[in-house]
Order: C-alpha cells, then structure tokens, then sequence
C-alpha cells in the first residue's frame, strides 16, 4: 500500500507542475566592458539589479517596470530580451 501512496503523491507533482507551465523570464545581457546596475520594480519591491560585464541575468517572470542606466523606463511582461550595448539598451 505504501508504494501505490508514493506513485499517486508523485503523480500528482508531476501534474502540477505540467500544468503550471513554463515560467518566462526577461532575459538582460551586458555586452558593455563595465558593469551595469538596473533597478526593477514588481509592485511595491524595488530592487538593484547588478548585472557584470558579459554577464546575462533572468528576471522579471511576471511582470515588472524596468529604470535602465540612462534613465529610461520600461514596462516588461516578461518575456523579453535585453541587450545593453555601448550604453543603449535594445529590447526585442
């Protein structure tokens, strides 16, 4: 009895988790020589966001306001890819 109880619990993981589907995330690469710091907001939490030199980060999986370096301001759903390069920003 015990084994047939671990096959429906992890059944029933496996189902959640299928139905939940694929969290998407901004993607945010810097392709600049220094780091560049981002500030994002997800609804009332604002955070810092330091991305390094070459580095690429995931964020924002459910909607955000993005305050780029230059100043620049953006609304993300969260699927969107980020390129700061030479200090502008590209979102595609």
């Amino acid at each position: 009895m015990n084994k047939f109880a671990v096959v429906i619990l992890t059944s029933t993981i496996v189902a959640g988790t299928t139905l939940a589907g694929p969290a998407f995330a901004a993607s945010l690469k810097n392709s600049d020589a220094s780091a560049q710091t981002v500030v994002v907001t997800e609804g009332s939490s604002k955070t810092q966001l330091q991305v390094a030199a070459g580095d690429t980060v995931e964020f924002c999986s459910s909607g955000c306001f993005v305050t780029f370096p230059n100043g620049d301001r953006e609304a993300l759903t969260g699927g969107e890819s980020i390129e700061i390069k030479g200090g502008k920003v590209s979102i595609k």
